[in-house]
């Protein structure tokens, strides 16, 4: 794929910057997608002609190594794609994040055999994933039989393979670790194997094609599958020195991201034309929009500059191979989980700003009711504050943080 070739910064005196390459191919494919994005047929999840063009364009392979043919990039890229991807549509640049991390963890984690599997054909992979544990296996020599049925499976009708979690089962009891928790693999499944099941009737991210999905009693061999707790990279890349659960953040926050900017944008756009009753001026020209829009604006680039701020520092270890510090993943979680808190209330504040209705289409409704849903997560919670308060709270104790010097 060398046609997805960065564009890199190349003078050392400038500050760290993510490239724009892939975002700049989503902005000229944005009126495509908001097109698709409104009929009545793609309702659900992504339309298959945007899919095709985010293959064309090799969105899906951001994060998967060079060797296999992907871009391998860093993570400020990653999300600034799913930033632009998300402003046209949030569900589909939900599902380009969702499937990306999944194609990724396939490259990353699966056996060389499998991974030959997957990748070696004319045309690269698609992946869906999901990741609770709601199956179980049981290990027969070099094969393991197992079966579940799963939630969640965002673009799932339109993966090459599928992704599912089981739990080791012996004498039908858990397989368990040394620390006492289940054994998890995950194992990658053509997607012709699983049954999907059509019962995504839900409000926020409507269109990401998240359905529940089974997966029949079947045996796969044991080199299909993966620890599921992407602890053992079997190949190099940027993604899998930066890890699993930051390149997860990373994708979501540029959703979270979109969301809000576009919102930014309508409320802008429509306070412009819009005049409420009797009143002589627009929306835009009345002092409570102006101060309230403001107010708002400012912390969405506060949040983003602090995202893309620690993105960039992860790009920067990935790029000599070095692993992030816990105190710099928790820095990760706390960000994300108040990113989607901030992009959440501008996406309220720019629907109650001009709008009395929810009637469709409403770009502003909906927004709000994605960014409500982007911001339940399993990644977007309270605990990752709470996680991340100890080591925040050390840094600041520290008598360097006095001093603006200190490099942080």
């Amino acid at each position: 794929m060398s046609n997805l070739a960065l564009e890199t910064n190349t003078n050392p005196g400038l500050p760290a910057r993510p490239s724009v390459t892939f975002a700049t191919r989503a902005a000229e494919l944005r009126d495509f997608i908001k097109s698709e994005a409104g009929k009545p047929e793609n309702a659900a999840t992504t339309s298959l002609n945007v899919v095709e063009a985010m293959r064309e364009a090799g969105f899906y392979w951001l994060l998967v190594p060079e060797s296999l043919g992907g871009a391998d990039t860093g993570v400020c890229e990653f999300t600034a794609l799913a930033e632009e991807v998300s402003s046209a549509d949030s569900s589909t640049g939900w599902s380009l994040a969702a499937q990306s991390i999944a194609t990724m963890v396939a490259a990353n984690f699966c056996s060389d055999a499998h991974v030959e599997r997957m990748f070696g054909g004319a045309r690269l992979p698609v992946m869906s994933a999901t990741y609770a544990p709601t199956g179980k296996a049981i290990q027969m020599g070099n094969t393991y039989k197992g079966s579940g049925r799963y939630g969640f499976g965002s673009g799932c009708s339109h993966a090459d393979w599928v992704s599912s979690a089981f739990v080791l089962q012996e004498e039908g009891k858990p397989v368990l670790q040394a620390d006492g928790q289940p054994r998890v693999i995950g194992a990658f499944l053509p997607a012709e194997k699983i049954q999907i099941l059509g019962n995504w009737d839900v409000v926020g991210m409507e269109a990401t094609g998240s359905f529940d999905y089974e997966v029949p009693e079947q045996a796969f061999p044991a080199d299909w599958t993966f620890n599921q707790y992407w602890t053992e990279p079997m190949r190099q890349s940027r993604a899998a020195t930066i890890g699993t659960l930051v390149s997860v953040c990373a994708g979501h926050t540029g959703v979270a991201l979109g969301i809000a900017r576009r919102s930014l944008h309508e409320a802008a756009h429509v306070a412009s034309l819009k005049k409420r009753l009797y009143a002589t001026a627009s929306i835009a020209d009345t002092p409570t929009f102006k101060l309230d829009f403001v107010r708002n604006e400012v912390l969405f680039q506060a949040a983003r500059a602090r995202a893309y701020e620690l993105f960039a520092n992860v790009d920067r270890k990935a790029n000599v191979g070095e692993a992030l510090t816990e105190a710099e993943i928790q820095q990760i979680r706390q960000i994300t989980t108040w990113t989607h808190q901030v992009c959440r209330n501008v996406a309220v504040a720019s629907y109650s700003s001009v709008s009395s209705s929810l009637r469709r289409p409403s770009v502003l409704a909906q927004n709000l009711l994605d960014a409500a849903v982007a911001a339940q997560h399993f990644i977007v919670n309270d605990m990752s504050l709470f996680d991340a308060a100890s080591s925040v709270i050390d840094q600041w104790a520290n008598e360097g943080a006095q001093s603006v010097g200190s490099g942080w």
